[in-house]
């Protein structure tokens, strides 16, 4: 995982294309995660996530369904604070927020896959495919009940002809 904002990249770190997989990558920014350090969280701070983090969690898989999925925490926490461009803090409570709180809420209501060890979220195929089949299904079934209506209907012309 990144831990950090995009906008914090150093320039000399190109694309994920431009470097090469055996090369390591040099920032002059370095987070260090610790998922169980005690990180005092002010009213400053939570009035900050919610500025940036949808409350709903339907608006919330809105956004993680706009991007293409397998897609990083660090990649939804650039999504929902671009184009501002907060404080370090800011951005490192949203993240936060979403990789302890949002996303396994989700992951355990079944709307996504978020696996926490690698930071990764991923949009349930099935879930997706499951309402599409049930629109495909009553497009179906309101199709064959036309066409039996308009069959039904030139038969009866037919027989008063």
């Amino acid at each position: 995982m990144r831990l950090t904002p995009s906008w914090l990249r150093s320039s000399s770190e190109g694309d994920a294309d431009e470097r090469s997989g055996d090369s390591e990558t040099t920032s002059e920014f370095t987070m260090v995660y610790s998922p169980g350090s005690d990180v005092s969280t002010t009213d400053t701070d939570k009035t900050r996530v919610r500025e940036f983090v949808p409350e709903s969690d339907t608006a919330l898989v809105a956004v993680l369904d706009e991007l293409n999925t397998p897609v990083t925490v660090d990649e939804v926490t650039d999504e929902l604070i671009e184009p501002a461009r907060p404080p370090i803090e800011t951005w490192a409570t949203v993240h936060e927020r979403l990789h302890q709180d949002r996303l396994p809420a989700l992951d355990a209501a079944g709307a996504i896959e978020f696996d926490a060890t690698r930071g990764v979220i991923e949009r349930s195929i099935t879930r997706t495919n499951e309402n599409q089949f049930f629109s495909s299904a009553v497009l179906a079934a309101i199709s064959l009940g036309l066409l039996c209506v308009v069959i039904a209907l030139v038969s009866v012309s037919v027989l008063i002809s």
